[in-house]
């Protein structure tokens, strides 16, 4: 059955999008209020900016242990209920600091929420289904990067950026009123140990899979691309197409609503999305479409090149999900993905610092050039380990590109041989 059939999950695809819509909002509203009610300079908003990445990074893994220890649904719910708290003590922040250290308990919190929602989904719908369900959850928080901006501004226009906070935690919890009702498949754990134990043996896991280290290695490249466009477009947009903020809010709702409308389609494709090689040419499109984006003065080429990069991201985020799922034993989701946080908070980090040096030495031309490569580079990375895979083993009775190093526990009952995809073997 398609998940989206089922009334609990088709509740949570909708309330994510409301929480994650939420979420947006109050970004939108933190810059706006450091700006206007404390005349933040540009490194204030620079280091608010900072503090939804940093926890991510700090944490580690150590942020997925309560996933494996309990469960996702647990834990979504006591990160949503914390993030609503804290959304009404950012809503009463007097000074900048304090505004500063709330919105670091937002990052912490959503550093918890995190691994949870990203290992969701194998406990909601059965593996057959589990690409479907990963591209509809995928497109409800995407959803955001669409209307998210306009509902914070929205927000801001009639209630200000105190009535954008409780917003914010009003979508919270929403998110919490969808997932109380969801049922999970229980799994078998072992004893808890150590915090310090547990989070060590998820790296451990992660370390001893090289199809999950070759997984990392290239999203980390498109992590990196999604930090520089942080610092990247908007100074492209002053600087180079010379027009105002507005655009830049144009630009970036179109590429939301692709995100939207591609991501849908991912979610019809199913098993099919969910394969190395969409994965790789995923990665590649995101870096040959950035390139595009930043390299012209051209109003209508840009929107296309921003409209290609939103095509190409869905065919990332989906099938990255999905096989780091399946490449991994499902006690450990939260941790792996508690890893995967932390890459790409510190990713984006780096190259949102960084960007700015290279916009001024390169310009925006070399600097998409120079950040649009690496996925490229990680994207045929990827693609020609698949390839390797395939070739050194031929006339092999398997799945095309399963890796015989790779070892992971999946269902025994599993039908699809795309989940054999990287090797896993039940």
């Amino acid at each position: 059955m398609h998940p989206f059939r089922d009334r609990r999950f088709r509740a949570l695809v909708i309330g994510q999008a409301v929480n994650g819509i939420g979420s947006w909002c109050a970004l939108v509203a933190i810059w706006g209020y450091a700006a206007e009610r404390f005349d933040a300079e540009p490194w204030q908003i620079a280091v608010l900016g900072l503090t939804w990445t940093v926890p991510g990074a700090l944490l580690g893994p150590l942020a997925g242990v309560p996933t494996d220890r309990f469960d996702p649904r647990r834990v979504l719910i006591v990160a949503d209920l914390a993030a609503a708290a804290i959304a009404l003590m950012m809503a009463a922040s007097s000074t900048y600091w304090l505004l500063v250290v709330t919105s670091s308990l937002q990052g912490f919190a959503k550093s918890f929420a995190a691994p949870a929602f990203g290992a969701l989904a194998p406990r909601l719908v059965p593996d057959d289904q589990l690409a479907r369900a990963n591209a509809l959850l995928n497109t409800a928080m995407q959803a955001s990067i669409a209307f998210g901006p306009l509902v914070g501004a929205a927000a801001i226009a009639t209630t200000g950026a105190r009535g954008a906070f409780v917003v914010d935690a009003l979508t919270y919890l929403v998110g919490v009123a969808v997932t109380v009702p969801l049922a999970l498949t229980t799994i078998a754990r072992r004893e808890p140990t150590s915090v310090w134990h547990e989070a060590r043996e998820g790296l451990r896991v992660v370390r001893a899979r090289p199809a999950v280290m070759r997984l990392f290695a290239t999203g980390a490249t498109v992590y990196v691309l999604w930090g520089a466009g942080v610092t990247l477009e908007p100074l492209y947009v002053r600087d180079v197409l010379e027009r105002t903020p507005a655009t830049f809010a144009f630009l970036q709702t179109a590429f939301g609503i692709m995100l939207v409308l591609v991501g849908l389609l991912a979610g019809r494709a199913g098993e099919r999305a969910a394969r190395p090689q969409v994965l790789a040419l995923g990665v590649i499109g995101s870096g040959l479409a950035c390139a595009l984006y930043l390299s012209t003065a051209m109003m209508p080429v840009a929107f296309i090149g921003i409209a290609l990069w939103g095509l190409a991201t869905p065919w990332f985020v989906t099938p990255m999900r999905t096989l780091l799922q399946r490449a991994t034993p499902i006690e450990t989701h939260g941790r792996v993905f508690a890893v995967d946080e932390t890459l790409r908070s510190i990713s984006m980090a780096v190259a949102t610092g960084s960007a700015g040096f290279a916009f001024g030495a390169f310009g925006a031309r070399g600097s998409g050039l120079l950040y649009g490569s690496l996925p490229v580079v990680g994207g045929l990375f990827a693609l020609g380990g698949y390839r390797r895979v395939v070739e050194s083993r031929p006339g092999a009775q398997h799945a095309p590109g399963e890796d015989p190093r790779a070892v992971a526990v999946v269902p025994r009952d599993l039908k699809s041989p795309v989940a054999h995809q990287l090797g896993v073997d039940g």
